[in-house]
């Protein structure tokens, strides 16, 4: 059954029907959810009066906001769903907090960062969380509603289980509806199978299958045949199958986020300021190399994007209505199209919009100086290595020289980005490594990663779901989920993130210098005193300033064609023959034999300056001129 939004559409609101849509920590509370904020405009649209919930806000408060942040944050087992585990569960799951941390020592070392330790932890699972739960059902009639719907990712679900089995007991009227990228696959229908307080649950994208479930619910009809929909039959769990992804994205309203901003003004929080947004869904280079260790996407790796008019639309009404102008992507990765046809337009309207976006690293300057100019201030652009022997490993379809040049050109143009480094590739080698950290030790003036660890295995990965391809065996759920769930919950099912052994790859202790050494570097820039390498230019000469990791400042004068082929190496990596072609063409050209061309590369390789790879070279000062 194939529908489109638009078959739900409604200009007058279905009477006593009413819908509410609830968003569970631990989401931060920096920024809406989108998928609260694009499901409630469906429902609405579809003709139901419907209610957004962002009760992860009240949490935030109640906790402490830099606490809870550090909750949302936290990267490691599953603590977060850990700590609503006796809320949502009771006696089905241990008690013992020391066993938790006996076997997780390291889930508690975030917390010398907020000033807290292990009996703070305890405290939340079994008497702040629990009567957080309380409070929230306590808060709203749930009486006045025919569908309560939970929008669960990452570690958000197991607050969404406590809440949804206390107003499933509380009214047993009220039909329990669960979304969201928890659901994905075979997850959303062990979840129904477990938690009979589920009655339905929306597998894959659910801008139609929510709507069209509203309709059959509200006119006593049974939801037969719904793509994507989970139910239960006479005791049996029936799936319908993944649900159609939305082909065209215009359809899509814009998102309502009245509730997000009343509740953060009444709770006096001071949100980020960043509204969530969307232009694409799935991941087009995913769609040709997926990337061994990325399971981001789910199933929905199918690639579509809305149209940039109707985007410019989006955000028109979006920051007339909260008077903000700066906007997180959701996107997978940016539409390549979006350069020319969405970030000029803004540039030439001259239009205030701040942006961040997660990217392909091969960006080139001139397209990093188009999206600066069109308000792209932060990116994530999946670098994950300095290897290119590595990141082919990865399909990444990138390479170290090109993930240098993005490094250098975001610095330049005050781009702020978020990436980090990892291992665990087989066929990776120790040599690749050791080369690896000579390039971060010749580029601590861009910007650190944010950490660096061994490759975690994900649902949905290539790692995951091809192991016949690869060397790796000894799969399991990641041993924290044992902790969380009760033992009638087949964890097989239910995981995202498994533990597993991983042939031909190195040891962590081949990472140490490199982890060592990215601590310093993020220290230093966190504190404001990283390292500069520049370079200035006058009509006969360029002179490098090189203040890295050294004493006092070296500065270096190459004049002629020394100075010419440095600065030609600077926008972009170049061949040899390139630089005897380049210098051949000016004005006073010179022909130079490609032997003398390499030579003189070379020695600024063994300076520091630059960087060579398969023939290529790329200059690592940042142009001392912002207007370059």
């Amino acid at each position: 059954m194939q529908v489109e939004i638009s078959n739900f559409q409604s200009s007058n609101p279905i009477p006593g029907f009413r819908v509410a849509l609830v968003c569970m920590p631990f989401l931060t509370f920096q920024r809406p959810s989108i998928q609260i904020g694009l499901l409630t405009s469906i429902a609405e649209q579809a003709g139901f009066s419907t209610d957004a919930l962002h009760f992860n806000l009240d949490l935030a408060v109640r906790i402490d906001p830099e606490v809870y942040e550090g909750l949302c944050d936290h990267r490691g087992c599953l603590t977060s769903e850990w700590l609503f585990s006796i809320a949502a569960f009771g006696q089905d799951v241990s008690a013992d907090d020391a066993a938790y941390f006996r076997a997780f020592p390291k889930e508690t070392e975030w917390l010398k960062g907020v000033g807290k330790d292990t009996s703070y932890l305890s405290t939340l699972r079994h008497e702040i969380l629990p009567r957080y739960i309380e409070d929230c059902l306590a808060s709203v009639d749930w009486g006045r509603y025919q569908v309560v719907g939970f929008s669960s990712t990452h570690q958000q679900h197991v607050a969404c289980l406590a809440l949804a089995r206390r107003i499933k007991e509380c009214y047993p009227e009220v039909q329990i509806l669960f979304g969201g990228a928890n659901m994905e696959g075979e997850m959303g229908p062990e979840y129904v199978r477990a938690f009979p307080f589920i009655d339905y649950a929306v597998v894959g994208e659910g801008d139609i299958a929510f709507p069209a479930l509203l309709r059959c619910l509200a006119a006593h009809e049974q939801p037969k045949d719904l793509p994507g929909l989970v139910r239960r039959v006479n005791e049996e769990v029936q799936f319908n199958g993944q649900a159609p992804p939305v082909r065209n994205m215009d359809i899509l309203p814009v998102p309502n986020y009245d509730e997000y901003f009343e509740r953060t003004k009444r709770l006096g929080l001071k949100p980020y300021g960043i509204i969530p947004f969307e232009t694409s869904r799935g991941c087009w280079w995913g769609q040709k190399h997926h990337c061994t260790f990325c399971g981001l996407n789910g199933l929905g790796i199918t690639y579509r994007s809305k149209s940039p008019e109707h985007v410019l639309t989006e955000l028109s009404e979006l920051t007339r209505k909260h008077h903000i102008s700066l906007f997180g992507a959701t996107d997978n990765i940016l539409d390549m199209k979006y350069v020319k046809n969405f970030f000029t337009v803004i540039s030439e309207a001259k239009t205030d919009y701040q942006f961040f976006y997660e990217v392909k690293a091969n960006l080139s300057r001139e397209q990093l100086q188009t999206l600066y100019r069109g308000g792209l201030r932060w990116i994530q652009p999946g670098i994950e290595s300095m290897s290119s022997h590595v990141l082919q490993l990865m399909r990444k379809g990138s390479t170290m020289l090109q993930n240098v040049r993005l490094l250098k050109w975001c610095c330049y143009y005050q781009i702020r980005v978020s990436w980090n480094l990892i291992w665990g590739f087989p066929g990776e080698t120790e040599e690749d490594y050791r080369r690896e950290l000579e390039v971060l030790k010749l580029i601590p003036h861009l910007q650190p990663p944010g950490g660096t660890s061994r490759v975690w295995l994900e649902r949905f990965s290539p790692y995951f779901t091809e192991q016949g391809a690869f060397p790796i065996h000894d799969v399991r759920p990641e041993a924290s989920y044992n902790y969380v769930y009760p033992a009638y919950v087949e964890i097989d099912k239910i995981a995202y993130f498994f533990d597993y052994q991983m042939d031909n790859t190195t040891n962590d202790d081949v990472h140490y210098e490199t982890c060592e050494w990215v601590k310093e570097w993020r220290r230093r820039w966190e504190a404001g005193s990283s390292y500069t390498l520049t370079y200035r230019r006058t009509n006969d000469a360029l002179f490098i300033d090189d203040n890295r990791g050294i004493d006092k400042m070296i500065p270096f004068v190459f004049e002629g064609p020394l100075a010419l082929m440095y600065e030609y190496c600077s926008e972009t990596m170049r061949t040899v023959p390139q630089v005897v072609e380049y210098l051949e063409g000016l004005p006073r050209g010179q022909r130079f034999p490609q032997d003398e061309i390499r030579g003189a590369l070379d020695v600024f390789c063994q300076a520091g300056l630059m960087l060579s790879e398969d023939g290529k070279y790329f200059s690592l000062a940042i142009p001392a001129n912002p207007n370059w």
